[in-house]
C-alpha cells in the first residue's frame, strides 16, 4: 500500500506534468484548429477533447505504473529488514 506521502507526490508530479504538457498541447496543437474553433465546428471540439482526454489517459496510467513499482520495491525492501525466518515481525515503537 501506497504511503500518504508517496499518494502526495504522485499527485504533484502528475498535475505539473499534467499542467506542462496541456500547455504544450495548447502551444502547437490550437493553432492547427484556430479556424475551426472561431467557427465553434462541433466535431473539431471533439477531436480536441479527444485528444486531451486520450494524452491524460496515456500520462496518468504511466504514472500509475511507475508509482506502484516503487511502492513493490519499496515495500519488499522494508520485509527484508524486519523479517525473521518466514515471520515478519512488526517494528516495536
Amino acid at each position: 500500500m501506497q504511503t500518504r506521502k508517496a499518494s502526495m507526490g504522485e499527485t504533484i508530479l502528475s498535475v505539473g506534468t499534467g499542467f506542462f504538457i496541456a500547455l504544450l498541447l495548447n502551444l502547437y496543437m490550437l493553432p492547427l484548429f484556430a479556424s475551426d474553433i472561431s467557427n465553434q465546428v462541433l466535431s473539431t471540439a471533439i477531436l480536441i477533447g479527444v485528444i486531451y482526454t486520450t494524452v491524460s489517459m496515456v500520462r496518468s496510467y504511466l504514472f500509475r505504473r511507475v508509482f506502484n513499482r516503487l511502492t513493490e520495491k519499496f515495500n519488499k525492501s522494508v520485509r527484508g529488514r524486519y523479517s525473521y525466518g518466514n515471520k515478519i515481525h512488526d517494528k516495536k515503537t
